[in-house]
């Protein structure tokens, strides 16, 4: 390779790493019931060093109350918002651009888009912990 290619092919590595940092921090978007009051210190250390924006999504009509619970649980967020409907939550992520999404409940997360990430957080609504099974409705569970 002649020099002048290393040093261009040098320059060019050296402008994608680069760009690499410049990229923004992926949204978080975590639920409030049945995730961070289920694991409260997990949610409170992934908000806290989160690198990019923490969204809560959450089906609630009490905000106050929200605040209050995400005061008590020590959550670092930059937006509270409260959806009205299961369909709701899945816009919410993808107006917001969320990246990684946690809740509990399956329905909330069956019309996410598949290029976000959804983490389901187990809990006594969602899982048989004496069968060790996963509970889905028709809705929401395929049997294989």
């Amino acid at each position: 390779m002649k020099r002048e290619d290393r040093k261009a092919r040098i320059s060019q590595v050296g402008e994608a790493m680069a760009s690499l940092f410049s990229c923004p921090a992926p949204s978080l978007g975590i639920d409030i019931d049945g995730c961070v009051d289920e694991a409260p210190i997990f949610f409170k250390l992934l908000t806290s060093h989160w690198p990019g924006k923490v969204f809560v999504v959450s089906y609630r009509s009490d905000r106050e109350k929200a605040v209050a619970d995400l005061a008590r649980y020590d959550i670092r967020y930059d937006e509270l918002i409260l959806v009205d409907s299961f369909d709701a939550k899945a816009k919410v992520i993808v107006e917001e651009g969320i990246l990684v999404f946690f809740d509990d409940q399956p329905e909330m997360l069956k019309n996410v888009p598949s290029m976000r990430n959804v983490m389901l957080v187990r809990n006594e609504g969602n899982f048989d912990f004496e069968d060790k099974k996963w509970m889905f409705s028709n809705e929401t569970g395929k049997l294989l």
